[in-house]
């Protein structure tokens, strides 16, 4: 497991954020420096280091040279054109600087890891201007070897960044061990095989919004430890869902908010999973989800058996606040469109729910099962007890008022096999219905 280290975060510029409350006022988020600035300082282009944009020069050591040259500041920038990338690069350190990708990286090394692995940098940005910009991982050509293929992008202790306007398809994808952090306009497509991450992220004062998933693993999952997170306007399309976790040991989650989440087709429209370990998930909003024939919606399982069983009395769920979801679940009355799991020697103690509307696409009836839970709202068990008592269900027969939701013009009829190669997509301009993005694509 990769364990983030929060020390030294308070080195944050200060700022007043205007964002929302639930990020870390006093911090700032994003880039320090714009990229107009970076541009003026210097410009790195790979071309001037070997790089050609033929589909078959190798673009890693040329990269690498390009960063080395704009250490200091500047843009590494990669143009327009079809660029190979066989060899995997790290680049370590760095401070005000940026990769503009114009072009499309081509994978046609066969190595594990990680393609672009960026680590102890700041004030670092990676965007596309054009907006054209894509990693393309062909990950078919390992799944039929039954293998995931490399992550194609992968952040740890970055402070003060910004991923935007680029799309990353058909690999694994981005692992986020970082603060400070803004994630936006971005399409993340992968094929129908678990295991093909979205965005995994942990650490302090991030930003994720504007982002469409597809895969059959997280969506936008949040990992431990973390805090003080704003994930809104997602767009999780034919994916695993969103989720925290897996959780166990030392588990410090508090201050997340996740709001505007659509989710179709998909595994669930959120999962809290944990299999013993200690430490706590507290002080955590859920609220204006909309959901379409998902297997499962509210889900908390502190038993997730695909983790192994971690020593110590549980996870402790407390403080989390569920409000506005509504749609349809796949079969509400097998899966239970809430369902809350809880241990009974640390039972989940004040959840709310409130103004959930799901109905079930399939039977006449659906149920709510809570397991050791306590708060307001449904099956939850009333009062201020931590104690354990067993199950509490309740059964639907008649479509909950103010169920029907809208759906995405970009909805997808089917998911992407996992034999052959995924398309390249254009970025959306919307990712949940009737938002606008809270930041326009760089182009047009």
């Amino acid at each position: 497991m990769v364990v983030f280290n929060l020390s030294g975060l308070l080195a944050l510029t200060p700022f007043i954020s205007c964002v929302s409350a639930q990020l870390a006022s006093g911090y700032s988020i994003g880039p320090l420096t714009t990229s107009g600035a970076k541009w003026g300082v210097k410009v790195c282009d790979v071309t001037n280091y070997g790089a050609v944009a033929d589909k078959s020069t190798d673009l890693g050591p040329p990269l690498l040279a390009a960063f080395e040259a704009c250490i200091d500041g500047g843009v590494v920038n990669i143009p327009v054109g079809d660029f190979a990338m066989s060899t995997w690069v790290t680049l370590t350190g760095g401070k005000a600087w940026a990769i503009n990708l114009e072009g499309v990286i081509y994978r046609t090394g066969t190595a594990g890891g990680n393609m672009i692995y960026i680590e102890h940098s700041t004030d670092f940005e990676i965007y596309s201007s054009r907006s054209s910009g894509a990693i393309q991982g062909l990950g078919y050509e390992f799944h039929s070897q039954g293998e995931y293929g490399p992550r194609l992008l992968r952040l740890y202790d970055v402070i003060n960044f910004a991923i935007h306007d680029i799309a990353l398809v058909d690999c694994r994808f981005s692992q986020l061990f970082t603060s400070g952090g803004e994630v936006y306009n971005m399409i993340i497509r992968g094929a129908n095989e678990g295991g093909l991450d979205g965005i995994d992220v942990s650490g302090f004062n991030m930003h994720i919004h504007d982002v469409e998933v597809t895969n059959k693993d997280e969506c936008v999952t949040v990992k431990n430890p973390s805090n003080h997170f704003l994930i809104e306007n997602i767009h999780c399309n034919w994916s695993g869902g969103s989720c925290f976790g897996s959780l166990g040991l030392d588990t410090d989650i508090y201050k997340i908010t996740y709001s505007n989440i659509y989710t179709v087709s998909s595994n669930n429209m959120l999962m809290l999973k944990s299999n013993g370990g200690n430490g706590s998930v507290s002080d955590c909003l859920f609220e204006n989800f909309i959901g379409h024939g998902n297997a499962y919606s509210l889900y908390i399982d502190a038993f997730w058996t695909d983790l192994a069983l971690q020593p110590g009395n549980g996870v402790l769920y407390t403080g989390l606040t569920f409000s506005n979801w509504k749609g349809t679940c796949a079969a509400g009355n097998t899966r239970p469109p809430i369902y809350l799991n809880c241990p009974s020697t640390e039972p989940c103690t004040g959840i709310v729910i409130e103004d959930f509307a799901m109905w079930t696409d399939s039977g006449s009836a659906e149920y709510y099962k809570c397991i050791d839970a306590w708060g307001e709202g449904e099956c939850l068990k009333g009062g201020s007890a931590h104690t354990a008592y067993g199950t509490s269900t309740i059964t639907v027969t008649a479509a909950p008022t103010g169920y029907s939701a809208a759906t995405m013009p970009n909805d997808l009829a089917a998911p992407f096999d996992i034999s052959s190669s995924i398309p390249i997509p254009t970025i959306p301009t919307t990712f949940f219905p009737g938002a606008t993005p809270a930041t326009k694509r760089a182009y047009p």
